[in-house]
């Protein structure tokens, strides 16, 4: 098997949600953090699968995707107890871990009614994130200003911090005079590159799917987020 560049990012991106990942059997890739409040799920070209039938777990994921970066036009092959990457010239076996030691999802999320739903564009998405890094704060917050949904970068514990605003769409649905904050932690908002469908939650959990629906991540607000 050769891995695309696609699923490559994919993989790179899951290494920051949560450094151990199992493969199960099929083109179906899914992550949750170590805290259980991120979980991204993702369709690929590649369906994996063992040689004996069984999930497998790589415990290191930045160190097997470092160790593939090592060949030229790397083949994988998925054994029992490890995975044998190869090129002209080179190999090497790779040790699956324990899945035991490993936190993986276990469950699918259902989804509750929506709330608040909008478009986030690639560009604005990158804005966010770029402002976040720029500006050193911890809170990203989704909220209603009159017609219109606004996203803001802020710590939320600091009246004078520095932020960075900017609209995401049109307010749709609800009651009009429905007010609304919804918090993430900024360290949280680890998705790829993209435009996305959001779908946020009274219940303090949101949905974003890219737009091509092959990727989506599953993202736990705070508790102090407000809709009334």
């Amino acid at each position: 098997m050769k891995l695309s560049e696609t699923t490559l990012e994919v993989l790179k991106n899951y290494a920051s949600i949560n450094q151990s990942i199992l493969f199960t059997e099929g083109n179906q890739l899914d992550t949750v953090s170590v805290q259980k409040n991120v979980l991204g799920s993702a369709t690929v070209s590649e369906t994996f699968k063992s040689s004996n039938g069984e999930d497998f777990a790589i415990y290191d994921l930045n160190e097997f995707l470092s160790t593939v970066s090592l060949f030229d036009d790397p083949e994988i092959e998925f054994g029992e107890q490890h995975a044998t990457i190869k090129d002209a010239l080179s190999v090497t076996h790779y040790w699956y871990a324990d899945k035991e030691i490993i936190v993986y999802p276990t469950s699918k999320i259902e989804m509750p009614s929506s709330e608040v739903t909008f478009k986030l564009s690639a560009e604005t998405l990158d804005k966010l994130q770029r402002a976040t890094g720029t500006l050193a704060v911890p809170d990203l917050v989704i909220r209603r200003e009159e017609d219109k949904v606004v996203a803001e970068v802020l710590d939320k514990r600091n009246d004078t911090s520095n932020t960075f605003r900017i609209e995401v769409g049109p307010y749709i649905g609800g009651e009009s005079d429905t007010d609304f904050k919804f918090y993430f932690l900024t360290e949280r908002m680890k998705m790829l590159p993209g435009d996305y469908d959001v779908e946020i939650s009274a219940q303090k959990i949101s949905k974003l799917t890219s737009s091509d629906g092959k990727l989506t991540y599953w993202i736990a607000l705070e508790q102090d987020s407000t809709y009334e």
